[in-house]
């Protein structure tokens, strides 16, 4: 028996022994993450059993999930003041100073001037002079840093830079004798290096977005994470190297290559002057006898005429034969085949071409900001809930001929965000671009979601009160409520797509990546309640099934490589709009993923192009019937104007005549009404609304074979 003790010893401390290099944390892309009924994650599971997970007990104060903000992924974004996870215990394990830790993410509030972001950390300051603990932080100017305590006070050390805007990842390890190792996305050379200070250390639980301060939450910048993993000991060179190459692998179009593209211009790409050159920079001298780029026009097969020169030996330029088109796409493609004077291949993580639209021949002086006031204030989930609204809209001066058509916007998120307080309006990604070049007014509405305790009726309910909020509000904005486009990104297409079915003022419907049909084939994004997306019934909320007798037009762009929403259901939208009769087409993107109609993204002006062709082209085949009549205010008053559907519209003019011919046409300039009605006491007639959709109507009076119109709305 003792004999068997002693071996048992043994193998317990041969057990410790290899312990030192243990996974003890590894949270994981899309796996794990758990969020309460209110879209607030408050929990993130350990894929590593037997270790603690990383948890927030106060819902206000959890992160949310986003769904492909990075390409393929699911992130856990912290966009709150003071929001974090913490991982109780996991300080024990770089509290000696022997850690290995690898992390995949990104800095959300990259314009926030000088300010930090606190990406993981166990460090405290209980008071000013007693700072333990260790953190990692992404500086405003891209650095890296560790920062570590040192008596009472702190020593930060620059461990590399990685881009400002977008995502990136990094390694670092450390023994007890301060020898680091570090590398990260923006070369494989793994950089070494050693703090010959004593530290101060906490085994406080890892924090991610924050540092404690005086007993409170510190939250400089907001990040998301991608993954996080923790080694209770300093890896071996291998297994370290070896951690590169799959973060290296899974995120390669992280990987800042030897030769790659470093520049192109000019920067503005939405704005190209008809006669300018179009230059790109590369990090390394380029062959002249390899495969210069190839350009077109308008996604023509023809290669544009001009000529590429190449000054100095990293720099091609484009000159071209003849003017750009206005509003023109044009397209330079990076050929495969081009090298660099070391023989090296082209890398092009981020696609081949690159896009630019070619500046408008009329441009509208614009300005975007968020209403001072609330459009709305609701009764749940609080008295005095808000509805805020962002807007984008060109400037009204004494060259303003024409009332602005109306662009809403509603946006996604997988329904997250927006607290108790307040819901979250976001501003058009496309608002800017058609306020400058078309002269569209774009509203960016918000409505109640899983941080406002909001529902998928409750949503519909406030993007329509933004509809109303628009035509009341119509003269003071000088909007063209008769020219309404509707758009919606991800989770916020269903609710657009059904609020542009209700009313007649609305041209055209625009869908980014959209769910359409939360019955079949509707993929993770759309199956479940916890947005009662179900109530009153799937099919209630499914666009699909509730399409009206004359849809609006209606473009969809979708990429093929989507993996939270299938293309499938912007084709399926489309066919069933047209086999109704309507003008529906479905653009489908090859290799784009969910994100792909964003600003920044590859696809961004391809995008702009096809969305302000469609919205030109549903605008000049527009009825004039409807969009020329002139208000006779002086000889025909309505009341109430706007009128309640179900209420009558009274009419009130020097009729001389007890019967009145009445003539009602939509804003098609359809008419959907001829009647003959008798006036009652004091020259009145009344009108009854109830068999009428909501939305912009003429009425036309013919009385003894004179007629004048007006326009009335029903809401």
């Amino acid at each position: 028996m003792k004999n068997l003790n002693a071996l048992i010893f043994v193998f317990v401390l041969s057990s410790l022994a290899g312990f030192s290099q243990t996974k003890v944390v590894l949270l994981e892309n899309a796996k794990g993450i758990v969020a309460d009924n209110l879209g607030s994650v408050t929990l993130w599971e350990n894929q590593i059993d037997g270790y603690p997970d990383a948890t927030q007990s106060n819902t206000n104060l959890g992160a949310e999930q986003s769904h492909e903000t990075y390409p393929g992924k699911t992130t856990v974004r912290f966009n709150k003041d003071g929001s974090f996870l913490k991982i109780e215990g996991s300080g024990a394990y770089v509290s000696d100073k022997t850690y290995s830790i690898f992390y995949v993410g990104s800095v959300l509030d990259q314009k926030s001037g000088d300010k930090e972001a606190s990406l993981v950390s166990n460090y405290s300051i209980p008071t000013w002079s007693s700072v333990t603990g260790i953190r990692l932080v992404r500086t405003s100017d891209g650095r890296v840093c560790l920062d570590y305590s040192k008596t009472g006070n702190y020593r930060r050390l620059t461990l590399g830079t990685v881009p400002i805007d977008g995502f990136f990842f990094f390694g670092f390890k450390i023994d007890a004798n301060g020898n680091y190792k570090y590398f990260d996305n923006t070369s494989p050379i793994i950089t070494v290096g050693k703090i010959n200070d004593t530290m101060i250390t906490s085994n406080d639980g890892l924090r991610f977005n924050l540092f404690a301060i005086k007993g409170d939450a510190k939250t400089y910048s907001h990040t998301e994470m991608v993954e996080f993993s923790l080694y209770d000991g300093t890896l071996n060179d291998t297994d370290f190297q070896n951690e590169y190459n799959r973060l290296a692998t899974e995120y390669s179009d992280l990987v800042i290559p030897e030769f790659s593209v470093r520049e192109v211009l000019p920067e503005d790409k939405t704005g190209l002057s008809v006669d300018s050159p179009i230059s790109i920079i590369f990090d390394q001298p380029i062959d002249e006898t390899s495969d210069y780029p190839k350009v077109y026009v308008n996604k023509s097969d023809t290669e544009a005429a001009g000529i590429w020169t190449l000054s100095p030996s990293n720099v091609l330029t484009f000159t071209p034969s003849e003017n750009w088109p206005n509003n023109g796409l044009v397209s330079v493609q990076i050929q495969d085949g081009l090298k660099s004077t070391d023989d090296l291949s082209i890398a092009l993580p981020k696609g081949n071409t690159y896009n630019f639209i070619v500046e408008a021949e009329k441009t509208f002086e614009y300005v975007s900001y968020q209403l001072d006031e609330p459009i709305a204030t609701v009764d749940f989930p609080i008295v005095g809930h808000e509805l805020p609204l962002r807007l984008t809209t060109p400037v009204i001066n004494e060259n303003t001929t024409e009332k602005f058509p109306v662009h809403i916007w509603v946006h996604g998120g997988g329904w997250a965000g927006g607290r108790p307080e307040s819901s979250d309006a976001s501003y058009s990604p496309h608002g800017e671009y058609l306020a400058e070049n078309l002269g569209v007014a774009s509203l960016g509405v918000s409505y109640r979601c899983s941080g406002s305790s909001g529902t998928f009726s409750l949503a519909l309910e406030d993007v329509d009160t933004a509809y109303q909020w628009a035509l009341e509000n119509a003269e003071q904005y000088n909007f063209d409520m008769t020219k309404v486009f509707f758009s919606g990104g991800s989770a916020g297409t269903p609710l657009a797509a059904l609020i542009a079915q209700r009313y007649e003022g609305v041209l055209g419907f625009i869908g980014f990546n959209g769910i359409y049909d939360f019955v079949n084939d509707a993929g993770d994004f759309g199956v479940g309640n916890w947005y009662k997306q179900n109530i009153p019934s799937e099919a209630a909320n499914s666009p699909i099934f509730q399409l009206s007798d004359t849809p609006p037009a209606v473009i969809l762009m979708h990429g093929d490589a989507d993996t939270t929403i299938s293309h499938k259901q912007s084709t399926l939208f489309a066919d069933a709009i047209n086999a109704k009769g309507g003008d529906a087409e479905a653009v489908i993107y090859p290799g784009e993923v969910h994100a792909f109609f964003n600003p920044g993204k590859p696809a961004y002006e391809d995008v702009l192009i096809e969305m302000v062709g469609f919205i030109n082209r549903i605008l000049d085949g527009q009825s004039l019937s409807v969009t020329d009549i002139i208000n006779n205010s002086d000889k025909i008053k309505a009341y109430p104007n706007p009128v309640k559907k179900g209420d009558n519209l009274q009419l009130k003019s020097n009729f001389n005549s007890e019967k009145v011919d009445v003539q009602i046409m939509n804003q098609l300039g359809q008419i959907i009404l001829i009647k003959r009605v008798y006036t009652i006491e004091d020259n009145i007639i009344s009108i009854e609304t109830k068999a009428f959709k909501s939305g912009i109507y003429v009425l036309k009076i013919s009385v003894n074979q004179t007629s004048n119109s007006l326009r009335f709305i029903i809401k």
